[in-house]
């Protein structure tokens, strides 16, 4: 009768639309969303209904979904009978752990309290000077900071290496990736000089990591638990569907909602770097999403992402029970497949700024029983390690000005293969570029303004494995174009220059000309 009674209620609101005049925080229980779940015909409807509401999860024809108040009186225009279901962060009341208590513990087993979070990243600078460097790319709404760690051999320099990025929790109350992201950092550094593929990792590639996106949503409760923890930001609105979208028809806010302070801050970010790679990690089920979640057709890099999303879940599988990220494709799906979404960090990341970028969902439950992040930690840590190797593999090589031997900023562009913004960039101050590509033989163009194009013919890529191509661009000649090569005498030509070193003054020759040479 309960539930029955409920299920009236939420009709009644919908039907009346008067949702302040329904007690709004009652229904919202003061947290500005709700979670609940619907039935659809057929796929075909998800489109529509994902630009309406924060659609979280899809199972043959339920569709599991978050609202704010805005988003529901929308959704409500539709029809649908719905079930509400309990938040799931109710019932959700873990161990907490201070500053102290981290500092002293071997193994996980507990969630940091906020200022716990924000001691501990910046004790991993203290304790590793030369190989970490603590900022804070921005505060949140409320104030909160939004923290990165980079860690690298060199880490005050910006070296001749892929850049990669890990960054969990931008859904607040899906915090599996939280405390496994402060592992990582305390497994690179930790084990630095001692177990080698750490080492070699380190060495190599810049890796920046930020273990929490959204940090109003998961302390929406308060600084020392995250009980309440909610899915949006402070402003009740989904990260995840606030980025601009690379489809026209979605634009720059699919959302209807203006940047958030949070976007804004990790979109400058990624403008301020150049990630070569990245992942976003979430919860409520588990599986590799690689793009796009935009576009129903498939990314021209679609037989690589296959493979490397499928050595995450592979190797996850290996080390972890039975069952672990084996659902929908053996634990990889594409994201529009699964569910279409316009505004996700995705697409935006790999449309915007040529990263690859993947969504990881690495737990059926979201906010999992402390007791078990170290099992969950020992499931996918040596995934981790192997897609951050990824953006080592693939072509990759220097750029230099072949009379100089200054670094360039070029387009390597592989043709007959590119789409929707693949194509990479060499970036200053070495002039590198990192290409990661499945295997086989490509025909690769690399392209700077003011110099001669390039084209390498039959390049070899194989899978795990590194093709090095430096290229030293010679500059371009002066250039220009007549409106006319043959004239009657007494009429006049154009010349229009096309040269790239900005002339001041010309020379030119006419054979057999009166007088036959002009300055």
């Amino acid at each position: 009768m309960k539930k029955l009674t409920i299920l009236f209620f939420l009709i009644l609101f919908c039907t009346y639309s008067g949702i302040s005049q329904d007690n709004p925080k009652q229904l919202f229980n003061n947290i500005g969303e709700i979670y609940f779940k619907f039935e659809i015909e057929s796929k075909k409807d998800i489109p529509e209904l994902t630009k309406i509401i924060s659609i979280d999860n899809v199972k043959q024809n339920t569709v599991y979904a978050y609202a704010n108040e805005k988003e529901f009186k929308a959704f409500c225009k539709t029809g649908l009978e719905y079930t509400l279901l309990p938040h799931p962060n109710e019932g959700f009341d873990p161990t907490m752990a201070t500053f102290e208590q981290i500092k002293n513990a071997k193994i996980w087993e507990f969630y940091p309290t906020y200022e716990a979070y924000v001691a501990l990243m910046y004790q991993f600078e203290t304790d590793y000077p030369e190989l970490c460097d603590v900022f804070s790319i921005g505060q949140s709404i409320n104030g909160r900071e939004i923290l990165v760690a980079k860690i690298s051999d060199n880490v005050a320099i910006d070296e001749n290496e892929p850049e990669f990025l890990y960054t969990s929790s931008m859904h607040g109350d899906e915090l599996t990736g939280f405390p496994l992201m402060l592992n990582l950092i305390d497994s690179l550094l930790d084990n630095y000089g001692i177990v080698t593929r750490m080492t070699n990792l380190v060495d190599n590639i810049e890796i920046y990591i930020n273990p929490l996106a959204n940090p109003d949503g998961t302390y929406a409760g308060g600084n020392s638990s995250v009980n309440g923890a909610t899915r949006y930001n402070a402003n009740n609105v989904d990260l995840n569907r606030n980025y601009p979208d690379p489809d026209p028809n979605d634009g720059p806010h699919p959302d209807g909602n203006a940047w958030q302070t949070e976007t804004i801050h990790f979109m400058n970010f990624a403008e301020s770097r150049n990630f070569v790679m990245s992942a976003n990690f979430h919860g409520g089920t588990e599986v590799c999403n690689y793009p796009w979640d935009t576009w129903s057709y498939l990314n021209t890099d679609d037989d690589w992402w296959k493979y490397v999303c499928h050595e995450y879940a592979d190797t996850a599988q290996q080390y972890s029970p039975s069952g672990y990220m084996n659902g929908y494709d053996d634990g990889i799906t594409n994201g529009y497949a699964w569910y279409p979404i316009a505004g996700g960090r995705q697409d935006f990341m790999n449309y915007f700024h040529q990263c690859r970028e993947v969504t990881l969902e690495i737990s059926d439950t979201k906010l999992i029983d402390p007791s078990l992040l170290e099992a969950h930690w020992d499931y996918n840590r040596r995934s981790l390690l192997n897609y951050m190797e990824q953006c080592l593999f693939g072509i990759r090589g220097v750029v230099t000005d072949g009379n100089t031997g200054q670094p360039l900023e070029a387009e390597i562009y592989i043709l007959n293969h590119e789409a929707d913004s693949s194509w990479v960039y060499s970036t200053l101050p070495a002039g590198n570029y990192h290409r990661p590509i499945y295997s086989g033989t490509y025909d690769v163009q690399v392209s700077v303004p003011c110099y001669q194009t390039q084209i390498f013919q039959n390049v070899i890529v194989q899978n795990g494995n590194t093709t090095l191509l430096n290229v030293q661009m010679q500059p371009a000649t002066v250039e220009f174009t007549a409106s006319s090569a043959t004239i009657p005498i007494g009429s006049s030509v154009d010349f229009t220059d096309l040269s790239c070193s900005d002339p001041v003054s010309w020379q030119w020759t006419f054979e057999g000309g009166m007088p036959s040479s002009s300055t």
